[in-house]
């Protein structure tokens, strides 16, 4: 049995109906080369397919693999903390179970951030179109990287979505994980995990590769623009003592997902407010007017047909 205090990553998947995928996903995953001690961390929110039973299949004579078999549906977000919440990892690489990890992505995700002493290291994803099975054994090649000392300043001027992340573990703990009344965790994390964060790095390659989509959230544009906004709101929200330069820039974001809704919703959208206000910050951005700022999040949670997380939150304290 491995030694749960030598584990250098714990990867952190969420799963839900994923059968397809899984094979080819597991594959690769369970193949990462270079690792001394991995840990193989599966957050089920129960699945009605096959989903769990090829977990097992595939993970049987595994090292450090924990399968948390959930008896409710709860969501992406309060799954991911669940399982950092198990994490025993210095850092935690998340993963969809359809995302596919280029097998020695990993290695030189983690080569990046102990060379450079960055608590996260992020990378591009790409949609293949391919199926997965064609995946499986994808390597690497060369590539460049962006360093941010300022982890916050990073991820505010740069995209830093989707599961390309490596975070120190102790980091992502700290940030209470992803924020679970945003139901797709995608812009939630880096910037709460970057408020506690020393150094970002970005790297010029695609360490995520997405395979043929047989459906998912990105298809619904309004939760995409409700989960944006709602990620920044809640941020600037929660953090008064952020400095004034993150404030403007988390602010610019939401009222730019706010202006994305209102021009999809409204008849003449040039002739709103929002408009004006989505002008002016995009010309030089503002403080934030939280008056405003609330207004736009009750117009957001107004909205039918959007997903969302009602439960207590997960938590991360030991």
């Amino acid at each position: 049995m491995s030694d749960k205090k030598n584990i250098d990553v714990s990867f952190v998947m969420t799963v839900y109906n994923k059968e397809y995928y899984l094979p080819s996903v597991l594959k690769a995953l369970l193949g990462q080369v270079g690792l001394e001690n991995p840990e193989f961390i599966f957050i089920d929110d129960l699945s009605t397919d096959k989903s769990v039973d090829i977990i097992k299949k595939f993970t049987r004579n595994v090292p450090n693999v924990i399968l948390a078999e959930n008896k409710d549906n709860r969501g992406i977000s309060p799954r991911i903390n669940q399982g950092i919440a198990l994490a025993h990892g210095k850092y935690v690489r998340m993963l969809d179970s359809d995302d596919i990890f280029p097998i020695d992505s990993t290695r030189k995700m983690l080569d990046l951030a102990e060379e450079i002493n960055a608590d996260m290291v992020y990378g591009c994803f790409v949609k293949t179109g391919k199926e997965p099975q064609f995946l499986e054994n994808e390597t690497m090649g060369d590539f460049s990287y962006t360093y941010w000392e300022n982890a916050l300043d990073g991820v505010l001027h740069g995209r830093f979505t989707r599961m390309g992340q490596l975070i120190k573990t102790e980091v992502l703990k700290k940030a209470k994980g992803a924020d679970e009344r945003v139901f797709i965790q995608d812009e939630s994390i880096p910037i709460r995990a970057a408020i506690y964060a020393h150094g970002i790095v970005k790297m010029d390659a695609d360490v995520v590769l997405v395979p043929k989509e047989i459906g998912n959230f990105s298809g619904n544009k309004l939760q995409l623009d409700n989960d944006r906004f709602l990620a920044y709101c809640y941020c600037l929200q929660d953090n008064p003592q952020l400095p004034d330069f993150a404030r403007r820039l988390m602010y610019k974001r939401a009222v730019s997902a706010y202006w994305k809704f209102v021009r999809k919703s409204k008849l003449l959208p040039w002739f709103s407010k929002a408009f004006v206000i989505y002008l002016i910050n995009k010309i030089h951005s503002q403080l934030p007017n939280m008056k405003y700022l609330r207004k736009m999040q009750d117009d957001f949670l107004k909205l039918p047909n959007v997903r969302r997380v009602v439960h207590p939150l997960f938590s991360l304290e030991k």
